[in-house]
């Protein structure tokens, strides 16, 4: 008789702990504490499932970087840090490893920049030929650095003589040849004129990406992590096109992605001018990039 007490008071010990028949759930919600984070999530409700943390900082006039942690539908979890950039008081540059072009780190590239210019932040470039140039074209203020594209994939990301930015394929590089100021060379296209472009095979991967508004006069830089689980687990293209819609993009593309993938920005105050904010793939180690598309102050 003791042992069915004791067997009934641990039963009622486990009810007392739940609401009903079920058990209590950690507190998820869609809830964001910046501007920003609140756009985006609540632009995209279906693919958000509860939001750990957003933050904002403000690097300029017209220049904030958004960090945001988060469960996805399937609650896995997701770390993006974007750029927002309204051109005028800012505008995108060119970050090159030398002149002759070889590989280096994001972080290097905008050091270098930035002995010309104040640069805020950056991330990434193009894909690497295998001839070890950049894969699409490069122009730096004004100047064609490499005006060719090494291989049919990908289009470009640009800002003109008139201010504006636009993200092209190569078939419209004719149009746009003799009025870009800066550009480097994008891979996949992923939003096109408002709508996702349909991908062959999602898959959740690290990224770097780009994406300009319909005017022309706000672009977006940033990246997704990849590969820990319990840090973030990547994400598709079509779920990275939903999440650039809501915040107010109208065309984007994939830059080099996967190990390469790192966003930097200004530090004035740390050890290194431009430390690496996100988390590499390659085991947290900021890797070669052929170049870096970096945020200037005018």
């Amino acid at each position: 008789m003791k042992k069915y007490l004791i067997i009934l008071s641990i039963a009622l010990a486990a009810a007392s702990c739940r609401t009903g028949d079920v058990f209590d759930q950690p507190p998820y919600s869609l809830d964001t504490t910046t501007k920003m984070a609140g756009e985006i999530v609540g632009g995209a409700p279906n693919y958000f499932g509860h939001i750990k943390s957003d933050t904002v900082t403000n690097l300029a006039q017209g220049v904030s970087l958004l960090d945001l942690s988060y469960l996805n539908r399937n609650g896995y979890a997701v770390r993006l840090c974007l750029y927002k950039v309204v051109l005028g008081t800012a505008t995108l540059g060119v970050a090159l490893p030398g002149d002759d072009l070889k590989a280096d780190r994001p972080s290097v590239m905008a050091g270098k920049l930035n002995n010309e210019i104040m640069v805020l932040g950056a991330i990434n470039g193009d894909a690497q030929a295998s001839d070890k140039a950049p894969a699409g074209i490069v122009y730096k203020n004004g100047t064609a650095v490499k005006s060719t594209f090494s291989d049919g994939k990908g289009g470009f990301i640009a800002t003109l003589k008139d201010g504006t930015a636009v993200i092209a394929g190569q078939s419209d590089y004719s149009l746009y040849r003799t009025s870009i100021f800066n550009a480097v060379g994008t891979r996949e296209r992923i939003l096109k004129d408002g709508y996702p472009v349909p991908e062959d095979k999602a898959e959740a991967k690290a990224r770097t990406f780009v994406a300009v508004s319909e005017d022309g006069m706000t672009v977006w830089l940033g990246v997704v992590d990849g590969v820990y689980f319990y840090y973030s687990n990547g994400i598709s293209c079509t779920d990275l096109a939903t999440v650039l819609k809501a915040a107010g993009a109208w065309n984007a593309s994939l830059m080099n992605s996967g190990d390469v993938t790192t966003l930097v920005r200004r530090d004035d105050l740390g050890a290194s001018l431009f430390p690496v904010v996100n988390s590499p793939s390659s085991n947290g180690t900021e890797k070669e990039s052929v170049n870096a598309l970096a945020i200037i102050e005018n």
